[in-house]
């Protein structure tokens, strides 16, 4: 077992190395530009995707922009909660909680053409809104190493409406929850989401002088429960896994309030939704540079639940075919 200081690093970097490779491969299947093609499957992995990449625990907030040839795609999600760990007096690890609510918004227009070749337009727009809570433990494996263990539920409301501009001949436009007029054909759906997260994160922390290097290896593996009351396709249930690499680079800022001190920090993230479709959202994973200034507090309210800093993020966002921005405040 290699958990030296010394080992971290060079397997920290092999990781990235891996997980990036493999994010970079786009199956011939993931594209779709056919109408015959799109099924009660496509249907079924985009809204669990959508839900996942809104919800999920240790996504951040983020604007993003998907442009290729046959599909435009605007998301944004947010959340806004607090997380931190918790004192269990007499043993070695703390307990770790957190409470968030969380949501995301999808305008996502796709360029599709019939079997005989006549052009239709798909412009689907989702939303989701939904709570999250967290409870698991912190547990110190040396004075750098640690490891964070836990679980999370989400529940969600998920609301979609899609758009058909052409002549729609497919079997999953079911009359009971879709309009036809002219050439456009509207459906309107909703479903209630459940999901629960195993998460297992390892934590690398490590000060030379006054600066501070932090790494983090955060993977989920996610089941996601839908229960639609108008459209049968929903009724469905899916595991899926993420896994996220974080780097952070602090040093002091020569400021300070209210007696506590500034500091800045540059970072770098990369977020792999491993086995989703391409299909799905138009991308499976996402690389994030950024900066921002954190309010070192370190403060532990009623001796039980630590407070370490408040502070604002500003990052870009890219991928293949893919652009965004993420400005947002943080709480550790």
């Amino acid at each position: 077992m290699c958990i030296r200081d010394r080992c971290l690093l060079p397997i920290s970097c092999l990781l990235i190395l891996l997980i990036s490779i493999s994010g970079a491969s786009v199956r011939a299947g993931d594209l779709i530009s056919g109408l015959s093609t799109l099924s009660d499957s496509d249907i079924r992995n985009s809204a669990i995707a959508f839900v996942n990449a809104s919800t999920s625990p240790g996504l951040e907030g983020a604007t993003l922009k998907v442009d290729t040839d046959t599909r435009y795609s605007e998301q944004w999600r947010s959340s806004l909660g607090f997380s931190g760990e918790f004192t269990i007096k007499d043993h070695i690890f703390n307990g770790y909680w957190g409470f968030a609510i969380v949501g995301g918004s999808l305008s996502d227009t796709l360029d599709l053409v019939t079997d005989e070749g006549e052009p239709v337009m798909l412009d689907v727009k989702r939303d989701v809104l939904g709570l999250r809570g967290s409870i698991g433990m912190i547990l110190p494996i040396n004075q750098h190493f640690k490891l964070r263990p836990y679980l999370s539920l989400s529940i969600s409301d998920l609301q979609t409406n899609s758009i058909f501009d052409g002549p729609v001949t497919v079997d999953f436009v079911d009359t009971s929850f879709c309009q036809t007029s002219d050439r456009l054909t509207v459906c309107d759906t909703s479903a209630y989401m459940a999901a629960t997260s195993a998460t297992f994160d390892a934590l690398y922390s490590r000060w030379f002088g006054d600066n501070r290097l932090e790494l983090d290896a955060q993977y989920n593996l996610i089941y996601t429960d839908s229960i639609s009351g108008d459209n049968p396709i929903l009724n469905t249930d899916a595991w899926n896994h993420t896994v996220q690499l974080k780097s952070r680079f602090s040093g002091p800022a020569s400021l300070v309030t209210s007696g506590r001190p500034w500091r800045w920090h540059v970072y770098l993230d990369h977020t792999n939704f491993l086995g989703q479709d391409k299909a799905s959202l138009g991308y499976t994973g996402l690389f994030e540079i950024g900066t921002g200034l954190l309010w070192e507090m370190n403060i532990k309210l009623l001796d039980y639940f630590g407070m370490q800093s408040v502070g604002i993020n500003i990052g870009v966002i890219t991928s293949r075919n893919v652009e965004g921005y993420n400005v947002g405040l943080t709480i550790k």
